[in-house]
């Protein structure tokens, strides 16, 4: 599917001129770009890279830019495949080199079936990967993603719902390394316009309209309402992103001094040091040392909560992800643990007080108690609360392993705007 129509001439430069005050707002000069350190474009097809493409062939000309377009197979044939076709004639016409990179059918699958977070993850991961190479093969001064302001508004906003704190609120980074981000402050009303103008086409992927994605949904119901109703929101959103980024910068530099120690596979610092921290600064040193253990996603915030809770001059454990966090002998220790078979599925394993309790994902065939006293399937408790296909498997229950019969005792869903269900 296309789209394009016409627009005044001038606008165009004015648009050009957003994008090279976006490389620099990268740190990318315009004169440092050059045959021998050309400038990398990652290119879709859509509206946002089209116009990134078309604005920087304008400012640099086809000799001194490289294009990436990547095919991640997960569309039908025709759909994943002509994005890629299109992005290739639309090089071929500007004489601009472009490098297509297509991942085999079911490769996103299996590596999201891998790393157990979800197939945009696995698909992130792989392109990403494929940017890397592309950077050093090229030897490219920089690789320009074509994130927008919409783009930055709706990952603030969609954060904010998922209980994000600082760390995550200040939305996507404007430079990442070698990746960088020119059109951040670039509406995507800007974006069309510009297309407009010079009468240039582009793709349009079907799935942004599928609302059953959460970013579909801020950008179909959300935004509009916004816009609508709330004047000057978006200066005020984009305003609060700068101040977390501020916060979040001291924050994790406060973190980053104190250091975790490793002894084997584990990282280790005082017990006294770490709970002397202030509550924001604990976080971000658990997160450091849960991100040398193969990524933080794998851990809920209610483990990280109960790691807060603890103190300096008692014995606790608990073990999320694969991953143990102990006080011992005045000591905090974040280590690798090999499951034994009796802990394999579990989310998160908690001890204290001579209970052991495992918090985990449902699983066919749980049964929870009701107030009545009679057993109902978890599974009905969820169709009861309108849970979404997407979220049952983010709804963590507590099994109490140390009752006979190991009853389930609650379900944790006020996390995810549901509710929660405690057995007394």
């Amino acid at each position: 599917m296309l789209g394009a129509v016409g627009l005044r001439a001038r606008d165009t430069t004015d648009f050009e001129k957003q994008v090279l005050g976006g490389l620099a707002r990268c740190g990318i000069a315009a004169d440092a770009v050059c045959a021998e350190r050309p400038l990398g474009i990652a290119v879709s097809g859509g509206a946002d890279s089209v116009s990134l493409l078309r604005a920087l062939l304008a400012a640099f000309g086809a000799e001194r830019l490289r294009v990436i377009t990547v095919n991640h197979n997960l569309r039908e044939k025709e759909s994943s495949a002509g994005d890629a076709q299109f992005v290739a004639a639309l090089c071929s016409r500007a004489g601009v080199s472009c490098t297509t990179v297509v991942f085999a059918r079911g490769d996103v699958l299996r590596e999201a079936a891998r790393r157990g977070r979800g197939v945009e993850e696995a698909a992130r991961f792989l392109r990403y990967r494929a940017f890397d190479d592309f950077i050093a093969r090229e030897n490219l001064t920089a690789l320009c993603l074509a994130h927008n302001q919409n783009d930055m508004l709706e990952t603030l906003l969609m954060r904010f719902l998922q209980g994000s704190g600082a760390e995550g609120g200040f939305g996507i980074a404007r430079r990442r390394g070698a990746i960088v981000r020119p059109l951040l402050d670039v509406s995507r009303a800007d974006i069309e316009s510009y297309l407009h103008g010079l009468g240039q086409d582009w793709r349009t992927d079907a799935t942004n309209d599928d609302t059953r994605y959460l970013r579909n949904q801020i950008r179909k119901k959300l935004l509009p309402l916004l816009d609508e109703s709330f004047a000057g929101w978006r200066t005020a959103v984009a305003n609060g992103a700068e101040k977390s980024f501020d916060d979040h910068a001291a924050l994790q530099a406060r973190a980053d001094v104190c250091a975790w120690a490793r002894d084997g596979d584990a990282l280790w610092m005082s017990a006294a040091a770490f709970f002397a921290e202030p509550r924001a600064v604990r976080r971000r040193m658990l997160f450091t040392a849960f991100n040398q253990f193969g990524g933080a996603e794998r851990f809920p915030y209610r483990v990280v909560r109960t790691v807060l809770g603890w103190s300096a001059d008692e014995e606790h454990a608990v073990c999320a992800g694969g991953t143990e966090i102990s006080v011992v002998s005045g000591k905090i220790m974040v280590k690798n643990r090999q499951n034994k078979a009796t802990e394999s599925g579990f989310l998160a394993i908690l001890k204290g007080g001579g209970a052991v309790r495992v918090m985990r994902s449902v699983q066919s065939g749980d049964r929870i108690r009701m107030k009545d006293g009679t057993m109902k399937s978890v599974r009905d408790v969820f169709g009861d609360w309108h849970v979404r296909r997407e979220d049952r498997a983010r709804i963590p229950l507590v099994q109490d392993v140390s009752l006979p019969g190991h009853p389930i005792v609650a379900l944790l869903g006020a996390e995810l705007g549901y509710s929660d269900w405690i057995v007394t």
